[in-house]
């Protein structure tokens, strides 16, 4: 894949990686755009055949220092049950399993349109990116994205996004230096589930938790069971 495979009629852009040391493509626009929830959506419906992701950034002159491929994302499950801990997550005092989903829930892309629509409304991401991957997961694998710091590895966080993508409909619609926006189609099975899930979200990104909710045991949970929008963020 080059810049032959790149849609046409692009707003003003270039290409950051071209093969290099990832072995993708990535373009990045090159200021924000007031409409960048429109391409979003028009190139994301266009993703299965170009093969590439569109993404909303927060900043245009984010620069990306492109790791070498080979990165594999990793089992989810593998990583929660390593992470539980008594004490991460009173609720459950030993890891009780992947949270289940319901069985039917929005549609996965028009929940996740939704999303893009209000990361541009809020004014948190409008710059935009093409990156090819295999999955919408795999972008932060394929950007060398660093936001989520020391707590987890690109490939950690990718193998997360992949089981919420399976489990909840989950779509990586944003980044920013430290912010994952995502959209949630399929809420959990019950408020035990969303109990669960919150342990799942917490393990994976407990600065989100820390800093936004005095008492998420309880709040945090119900809010899942309703929200089509997950936010979150490393210090």
């Amino acid at each position: 894949m080059d810049a032959t495979s790149l849609p046409p009629a692009l707003p003003p852009g270039r290409i950051v990686e071209s093969y290099g040391r990832s072995g993708r493509l990535v373009w990045m626009s090159d200021r924000k755009l007031p409409d960048a929830d429109v391409w979003w959506r028009r190139l994301y419906a266009d993703r299965a055949r170009t093969g590439l992701h569109p993404v909303l950034l927060e900043y245009t002159e984010d620069t990306y220092e492109f790791a070498a491929g080979g990165e594999v994302p990793v089992d989810a499950a593998a990583y929660f049950r390593d992470a539980w801990e008594p004490q991460s997550w009173p609720s459950f005092p030993a890891w009780p399993g992947l949270a289940a989903p319901a069985g039917t829930g929005a549609e996965p892309d028009a929940c996740a349109a939704e999303a893009a629509a209000a990361v541009v409304r809020e004014d948190r991401a409008r710059c935009l990116a093409l990156v090819q991957a295999e999955r919408g997961a795999d972008v932060p694998i394929a950007l060398n994205w660093p936001g989520m710091g020391n707590h987890m590895g690109k490939d950690e966080l990718a193998g997360v996004l992949r089981s919420w993508e399976d489990r909840f409909g989950a779509r990586l619609v944003g980044l920013g230096h430290g912010d994952v926006y995502l959209s949630a189609a399929i809420p959990p099975k019950d408020l035990q589930e969303a109990h669960v899930l919150a342990g799942e979200h917490y393990l994976a990104c407990p600065d989100w938790f820390h800093n936004n909710f005095d008492d998420w045991e309880s709040t945090y949970p119900e809010e899942l069971m309703t929200v089509r929008q997950w936010r979150f963020w490393w210090d």
